[in-house]
């Protein structure tokens, strides 16, 4: 079911670079979606289509992914999380709540604990909470990108690595993520070792207000969602289809879940 309102693509310029995202307008505040690695805000176009909110909403595409600026060096979890405040007031969002998936989901904690004022409420799907061993163990294995092969072998690496851990995907958004994955070979690995560098349960801990854990049981970390439920004992918590991929392939149910959520704020 599509909401009827018109989506637009636009760009904010940053000191660093210009941030491209996908806008549906509406009421403030606004909802602000961070997408997963190495996805962009491509992914969640089913999901705003398919939600019947007054609200604005405003999907970013990470700096390093889709057609946002490129980032230099290892940026931390505040260096995209100044970037995303930017595009906020870029946009004119004094106020806003996050819907944040994988990486975007502890982007999303981050800016939730360090701007109580700003940040109403948090929607964490698939959201990690990994141990200090893992974190480390994440940053030990990331090694070097999966950078352009002249034979062209690193298209069908992407395609391997998506594939295993998406198994009975649909075939063309297989192809839309692994797309995404090959223009993101560099932020790829910037991003995840931002995050294994992070630390979402005292994010989490530290967190004031309102939030949904959001969780599919084909979801790569719907295993850590009693770490979730702990760490967070007064969220709400929502379970949807989908498997990794719950905006694009569940985008019905994941849009109701945020209903259900609002409903009660």
């Amino acid at each position: 079911m599509s909401s009827g309102r018109t989506l637009r693509k636009a760009y904010v310029d940053l000191p660093d670079g210009q941030v491209h995202c996908r806008v549906v307008e509406g009421r403030d505040p606004a909802i602000l979606f961070l997408h997963q690695t190495a996805s962009s805000s491509a992914s969640y176009v089913p999901l705003l289509r398919a939600l019947r909110l007054p609200n604005r909403l405003v999907a970013i595409d990470t700096p390093g992914f889709g057609g946002s600026f490129d980032p230099e060096g290892d940026p931390s979890l505040a260096d995209y999380a100044g970037w995303v405040v930017s595009v906020a007031d870029g946009l004119g969002c004094d106020t806003f709540h996050i819907f944040g998936h994988h990486t975007g989901a502890s982007l999303a904690l981050h800016l939730g604990a360090d701007l109580p004022r700003r940040v109403r409420s948090v929607i964490l799907a698939g959201a990690e909470f990994m141990t200090v061993d893992e974190r480390e163990a994440l940053e030990a294995g990331l090694g070097t990108p999966l950078y352009p092969q002249a034979d062209g072998s690193h298209l069908l690496a992407n395609w391997s690595y998506a594939a295993q851990f998406n198994p009975g995907c649909d075939v063309e958004l297989l192809h839309q993520e692994v797309l995404s994955m090959a223009r993101a070979w560099r932020g790829r690995a910037q991003a995840y070792r931002a995050v294994a560098r992070g630390d979402s349960v005292a994010r989490a801990r530290a967190l004031a207000c309102p939030a949904l854990i959001l969780t599919s049981p084909g979801d790569y970390f719907h295993a850590m969602v009693d770490r979730a439920r702990a760490a967070l004992p007064d969220a709400a918590l929502a379970v949807t289809g989908g498997d990794n991929f719950q905006r694009s392939t569940d985008p019905d149910g994941v849009a109701r879940a945020i209903e259900w959520f609002f409903a009660g704020l």
